[in-house]
């Protein structure tokens, strides 16, 4: 029941203090490319950069050629990598959220449990950027043109946020009491990596072992992408891949909110 209080005292706060959370998302962003010499253009050329390599290395180096369905692998994966860069970078700097913006908490007015998507939303607009780079990919370079599945990516963008949001109040919550979470985030994005059908196809997996691509929250967003923009497939066509998403996260989303809820009144005699 106290979960569910904060969850609304989470949401009651974005609605209230919707602008101090945009200047907050705002002054992040801008945090992580003015201070270098080039400046807010970073944000457009590295997420360029690295597309322009991973599509270079498996077109003309690699020349990993199609996939079962037809696709070129270098586009297929690309496509796929997307979501993951922004979910596994998000959970990395999640971990310091809390502690970062610690001059905050002790604010008698701030909905604390909004810090950690100070970070998720500053991550979302360098996403958004990289999606606008694919999509120049994908009409330019592959003749891909725009389809009514493409609206959908709204979808997924919603449940990234949603997922992320729960592992963003639990890791953010606990690396204020156990300074090693990052670490342990860190191994956990690494290994993630691998588990999660982003370079290899999960049609690779037989039998019983496809149920464990089921279980892992990330694969039905990295494939809800090539569903949206390469295989033109909506996601309600899945509904036993659309009931183990969303059961495991609500299960994660109440847990980070439990566990925010337990440790939030230490955190101004911790920081």
């Amino acid at each position: 029941m106290n979960s569910i209080k904060e969850l609304f005292a989470i949401l009651r706060g974005i609605i209230q203090q919707h602008y101090i959370l945009k200047t907050l998302v705002i002054r992040d962003f801008k945090s992580r490319y003015l201070s270098s010499f080039i400046g807010l253009p970073w944000a457009f050329i590295q997420p360029a950069v690295y597309i322009l390599v991973i599509w270079f290395a498996f077109t003309f180096g690699l020349r990993a050629g199609n996939t079962t369905t037809g696709l070129p692998f270098a586009l297929w994966m690309i496509v796929g990598i997307i979501p993951w860069l922004y979910i596994s970078q998000t959970m990395i700097v999640a971990c310091m959220a809390i502690i970062e913006y610690g001059y905050i908490i002790k604010k008698a007015n701030f909905q604390v449990g909004m810090i950690p998507l100070i970070k998720i939303f500053s991550g979302l607009l360098v996403h958004l950027i990289l999606i606008a780079i694919t999509i120049l990919l994908l009409v330019l370079s592959y003749g891909i043109n725009p389809t009514i599945y493409w609206i959908q990516i709204f979808y997924y963008l919603f449940v990234m946020v949603f997922l992320l949001s729960g592992i963003a109040l639990f890791v953010a919550s606990v690396n204020v009491f156990v300074k090693d979470m990052a670490h342990i985030v860190n191994i956990i994005v690494t290994m993630l990596f691998w588990a999660t059908p982003i370079i290899w196809p999960y049609t690779m997996l037989e039998g019983s072992y496809r149920y464990i691509a089921l279980l892992n929250p990330f694969f039905y967003i990295t494939e809800g992408y090539r569903y949206t923009f390469l295989e033109e497939r909506w996601f309600f066509e899945f509904p036993e891949m659309n009931l183990y998403f969303w059961a495991i996260t609500l299960t994660i989303f109440f847990v980070g909110i439990y566990t925010f809820n337990k440790l939030k009144p230490d955190f101004g005699d911790e920081l």
